[in-house]
């Protein structure tokens, strides 16, 4: 489960949290994160040639891999996802 705003104090933030509370209350196992763990740069072709996949996109794909569900407190931007949870989960899906 992660909070996909960057902001420190954010309501995704604390929603996020109050939902690791109620899921590990109930029984279950949450790996509680931020986005700001899974940062990962604009696309840069020649900087992804020479120096391979981002960090912050290789431990995404690695904790979604090693869960059964997740869940993102997202906000929205324009109707959408913000950019970085889009760049983000584009690389880690990818891989």
């Amino acid at each position: 489960m992660f909070a996909a705003s960057l902001r420190q104090g954010s309501l995704n933030g604390a929603l996020a949290a109050l939902a690791a509370r109620t899921i590990s209350a109930n029984g279950g196992e949450v790996d509680l994160a931020s986005m700001a763990e899974f940062d990962a740069p604009s696309f840069n072709a020649d900087i992804q040639s020479a120096a391979g996949l981002p960090a912050g996109a290789l431990e995404l794909q690695r904790r979604l891999a090693a869960c059964d569900a997740f869940v993102i407190c997202s906000p929205e931007y324009n109707a959408s996802a913000g950019p970085e949870q889009h760049r983000s989960a584009d690389l880690a899906v990818s891989i």
